[in-house]
């Protein structure tokens, strides 16, 4: 799979995704055609936090797609300051015109973040990965929910605890005896294999536990057919990132991300 038709499935999956995993006040809405170009939008203003990562109003964007405009950036702007949302950002894929679509950002009151990156990784190959910990993986069971819960905290468990049990979704923890201390997910789109909501309890952090999941996840996959594996982080979370590259994951391309706020705005 080649970049762009990678960028352009993974902008597809993240519609599915929050179909899946999303609150129900979340709202979101696809556009296809001027002056919107083809992208996907959700707006949720009790989430607008400073973080790119942590805050879930968003356009994505794969270039100037199908008639994407100027007009269009500002009545998006317009969509948010109506729905009360003071910042939100745009995650910018490969795609057409890339340089003349982050001109009319600039022009139009967006900046760019880049205290950090946002690599998109894939794995052809579904080979297994080598891992080694002393915890027991395997795919969770309802009964461990409330327990891993109480053990990982709040980042991304209310996307595990939404997605969990529906169609093309696999739930698995990594447990220390009857003790869960780690979760990840495997969603499976359009015959790729996303690797998602991998978290590790903070005092269990080092034990193997997240290069163990991603291999519990390889192995599914494989078992499902997939063709391809993707995964997304930030160069910011180091230790990921080196996990994922050793299990063979190499970088696609890197999302761009900018940021519009009424702050800076004026």
């Amino acid at each position: 799979m080649d970049d762009l038709t990678l960028a352009s499935t993974m902008k597809r999956l993240v519609v599915w995704l929050d179909q899946a995993w999303q609150p129900p006040a979340f709202v979101s809405t696809q556009y296809n055609g001027p002056p919107f170009g083809r992208c996907y939008v959700s707006v949720d203003p009790a989430r607008q936090h400073q973080q790119a990562s942590a805050n879930w109003n968003r356009v994505h964007l794969c270039g100037a797609e199908t008639g994407l405009q100027p007009e269009g950036l500002h009545r998006l702007i317009e969509q948010f300051k109506a729905a009360g949302v003071k910042r939100f950002f745009v995650w910018l894929s490969p795609g057409p015109d890339m340089d003349t679509l982050r001109g009319w950002l600039g022009q139009t009151g967006f900046t760019r973040r880049t205290w950090t990156r946002y690599p998109t990784l894939v794995r052809a190959p579904l080979e297994p990965s080598a891992f080694r910990t002393d915890l027991i993986i395997r795919e969770a069971r309802a009964g461990d929910l409330a327990a891993a819960h109480k053990a990982v905290g709040e980042t991304m468990w209310g996307e595990y605890e939404r997605s969990f049990g529906k169609e093309g979704f696999t739930h698995f923890m990594a447990f220390d005896g009857a003790r869960p201390v780690a979760v990840a997910a495997l969603a499976v789109f359009e015959g790729l294999g996303y690797l998602t909501t991998a978290v590790t309890a903070e005092g269990d952090r080092g034990r193997g536990a997240h290069s163990a999941l991603i291999a519990a996840r390889i192995a599914k996959a494989r078992e499902l057919g997939c063709a391809t594996l993707a995964v997304e982080t930030l160069t910011l979370l180091e230790r990921s990132l080196r996990n994922l590259e050793r299990a063979g994951f190499r970088v696609a391309y890197e999302k761009e991300v900018y940021e519009w706020s009424a702050e800076s705005s004026g």
